[in-house]
């Protein structure tokens, strides 16, 4: 058995791409000459970020790894492309997967998991299930939230301000904002002129 703490990887995202062709649909509108400079076409879209639909000629992809329980929330974001790791075909207990399952580290239960054994117990029963001849797609009806999954998540800028909106504030589950909350200040760090006014709606408690 292994435990990880859930975590992401930028897989795709290019500022300078993405900003030009975001000042290019608000020239577009308003009929306006394409600013010379990359700071410039920033601060021009900082001044018109809340027209939102520019927003869309964008693209950020990132790769999560967390608990399967976050995923089920993170795929209901309608105008995102997900793919997600398959526990239907994907089948644990063979070599390549280290003849092993990973679950995700949750400080808050912690405890309890040790207390219990209660993930090698599932773990084992999972194997028990499949050296006796179930499905992978059968076995998996005894695996937990919090077992990892990798998912893979796509959108323009305009759905991902909608998601940090969502996911990084005290509404949001703990798990999602400790990952939610430090994707958003990467991609802020690299790009203000379109993320920084969703600053009121971080939670860090």
């Amino acid at each position: 058995m292994k435990i990880i703490k859930q975590s992401y990887k930028i897989t795709r995202f290019n500022p300078e791409m993405d900003v030009y062709d975001i000042c290019d649909g608000y020239c577009t509108c308003y009929h306006s000459k394409m600013p010379p400079t990359f700071e410039s076409q920033c601060e021009f879209i900082r001044k018109h970020r809340e027209h939102e639909s520019p927003l869309e000629h964008s693209r950020l992809s990132v790769k999560f790894f967390i608990n399967r329980g976050i995923s089920h929330e993170l795929v209901r974001h309608r105008l995102a492309s997900f793919s997600q790791e398959s526990i239907r075909w994907c089948n644990d207990s063979k070599d390549r997967f280290g003849n092993e399952l990973t679950f995700t580290d949750d400080e808050t239960i912690k405890e309890f998991f040790k207390s219990n054994d209660l993930l090698e117990t599932i773990e084992q029963k999972y194997i028990d299930m499949l050296a006796a001849g179930f499905k992978a797609e059968q076995a998996r009806a005894i695996l937990p939230n919090n077992l990892k999954t990798t998912l893979l998540v796509t959108a323009n800028f305009r759905e991902w301000r909608h998601i940090f909106a969502e996911r990084c504030t005290k509404r949001a589950h703990y798990q999602m904002r400790e990952v939610m909350i430090p994707l958003f200040h990467e991609v802020n760090s690299v790009l203000p002129c379109v993320f920084d006014d969703l600053e009121e709606y971080i939670a860090y408690d």
